[in-house]
């Protein structure tokens, strides 16, 4: 029996139970069948756990393996950025800038793009206001306290806690 079934078949019993006139039989006949399934809902959550245990190993297995393999690309990613500059640094000390292979044209040129610029963070007090960029965002613990303080905040709602399932 699928857990809908046993949902649907739950509630139509409960709205019969409290539909049905004191008939002590039909309470009787009622009862029996709310027990059974019961006990059907009962096996049916054991073999949903049994199922999210599963899946949740599965999941904590395939994020660790994700991991791993993130390290290894990123230890990859640090080698051949090393292996780059080593080779730059060659080329620059030889002073030979283009090397030709059979395969590959390599050279060392000027980066493109805007030019940087050094930023001395401990200055910045001493800058003009059009230098120092302000970025405004709301403080949600700050608007919680007022909201439940019984303050009115303009497009601010304290929200319903949601609810979770707990497997021990």
């Amino acid at each position: 029996m699928s857990l809908y079934a046993i949902s649907t078949d739950l509630a139509t019993i409960v709205d019969r139970l409290l539909d049905t006139p004191e008939s002590p039989e039909v309470q009787a006949e009622l009862a029996a069948v709310l027990e059974g399934l019961d006990a059907a809902l009962t096996d049916k959550a054991e073999d949903y756990v049994l199922v999210i245990k599963e899946l949740e190993a599965r999941a904590e297995a395939r994020t660790a393996e994700a991991r791993r393999m993130r390290e290894l690309a990123g230890c990859d990613s640090a080698l051949a950025e090393r292996l780059k500059e080593r080779l730059k640094s060659a080329m620059e000390g030889t002073g030979r800038l283009k090397i030709d292979t059979e395969r590959f044209k390599i050279s060392v040129q000027r980066n493109g793009g805007k030019q940087p610029v050094a930023i001395d963070p401990t200055a910045m007090d001493l800058w003009d206001g059009k230098f120092v960029r302000v970025k405004r965002e709301p403080d949600a613990d700050v608007i919680r306290q007022a909201l439940e303080a019984g303050e009115e905040v303009v497009g601010c709602s304290l929200m319903e806690r949601g609810t979770s399932l707990r497997v021990r």
